[in-house]
């Protein structure tokens, strides 16, 4: 391990703070509309089309003039010749008054009509559709352009695509979005106990669960990184591991990050002149973490071997410095009321489960190294004091 002095350990808040200040937006780029996924949106979306495109039909029935049917009464109703049909995808021929044509859904309403009635309220005798009261225009007419204009900005800068995003602008024409550019990421695991692939000739390895745990973690991001083979407890390799990786934006490491006999994180950093921003925190679980730059500008973080403590660390420091990079603001969490263990200036992060009704419970076992509560759980219980006394807070899981 390193012999320098560790700069002093800032709490969660300020060490969230140091990331961002150390993080930087990486421009625009242009992509096509699928390959925006799980993007982050860098400029306005602008509808490039109207939609719908034109007036019309919402059901399956007949169209027609609802002027046509002014002074209908039970006695007296209004007669309305079935000239035609209009199907969807096909331009509508003219359309002759005080008549009515069979429409599809989706299909264009003719010009000089603003009504459709769905087949089963029809009532046709004769060749004629028979109406015995007035009507009002509109009704099962899709107006032009009524959920989206040409021209018009429907997303915001700042917004990450979701599918039903993607389905939206697919309406409106759009093709393409500005999005914020991601970093490359490369994931390095540490240490001589990690086990790839599986095997029964080493009893005492342990399997290679935090590269694909936080794979994982940025897939779902959008994010595809490079996952790289086990680097052995060697100061030299891991050295070397580190430089190897550094044309990323990003090197994450999981392990070695203690101060153990065998944790050469500290002393591989230095030796590649590393400005090491702090090494720990107060928190737990996660209190080892390490964060700084490498010289030409990489973000570094060096999270702990325990799952859930590099389930943390990723989810929320890896995860500050990239909402910056995708213009996001920061995270804040929800203020909630809840009662849980304390510790003197140290912020504990709770595996928790909140229900339907918004209900909170905290998970019985707590300790890093257990992942089964993380099936059960879908949220983290922030707890932490402030001056103005105890604070908890609720966030996603990831």
């Amino acid at each position: 391990m390193s012999d320098a002095p560790r700069p002093a350990r800032p709490s969660f808040d300020a060490a969230l703070a140091i990331i961002r200040e150390q993080s930087a937006s990486l421009g625009v780029e242009t992509v096509g509309l699928l390959d925006a996924l799980h993007r982050v949106t860098a400029g306005d979306g602008i509808a490039a089309s109207d939609y719908p495109r034109f007036d019309a039909a919402a059901m399956d029935g007949f169209a027609f003039a609802a002027a046509d049917t002014v002074g209908a009464t039970p006695e007296q109703p209004a007669h309305l010749p079935i000239a035609g049909s209009v199907r969807a995808g096909i331009s509508p021929t003219t359309h002759a008054p005080r008549t009515a044509c069979r429409i599809s859904t989706g299909a264009p309403v003719p010009a000089g009509c603003d009504y459709v009635l769905p087949h089963e309220e029809a009532r046709i005798e004769q060749g004629a559709l028979v109406l015995d009261r007035p009507l009002l225009p509109g009704r099962n007419v899709r107006r032009r352009g009524e959920d989206a204009a040409a021209g018009a900005r429907v997303l915001s800068p700042g917004t990450r695509v979701t599918p039903e995003v993607i389905g939206a602008l697919a309406c409106y024409g759009v093709a393409a979005l500005d999005v914020a550019r991601q970093p490359s990421i490369t994931l390095l695991p540490t240490g001589d106990e990690l086990l790839v692939p599986p095997s029964v000739a080493r009893p005492a390895a342990i399997f290679d669960a935090n590269s694909v745990m936080l794979t994982a973690l940025l897939r779902e991001q959008g994010i595809e990184p490079l996952r790289a083979a086990p680097v052995s407890d060697d100061a030299g390799q891991l050295e070397r591991a580190i430089a190897a990786a550094s044309d990323s934006a990003i090197v994450v490491t999981t392990g070695g990050a203690s101060g153990g006999d065998h944790d050469h994180l500290g002393r591989a950093l230095a030796r590649l002149g590393a400005q090491v921003h702090f090494h720990g925190v107060r928190m737990r679980p996660g209190k080892p973490l390490l964060f700084a730059t490498l010289p030409n500008g990489t973000l570094f973080f060096g999270l702990p071997g325990n799952p859930v403590a590099a389930l943390l660390g990723a989810r929320f420091f890896l995860g500050a410095a990239l909402r910056v990079m995708s213009g996001l603001p920061p995270e804040c969490g929800e203020t909630v009321e809840i009662d849980t263990d304390r510790r003197p200036d140290t912020t504990l992060f709770l595996k928790a489960s909140r229900d339907a009704a918004g209900a909170i419970r905290i998970l019985a076992d707590q300790r890093s190294h257990t992942l089964r509560p993380l099936i059960e759980a879908n949220c983290w219980v922030v707890a932490d004091t402030t001056p103005d006394g105890e604070r908890r807070r609720v966030y996603p899981l990831t």
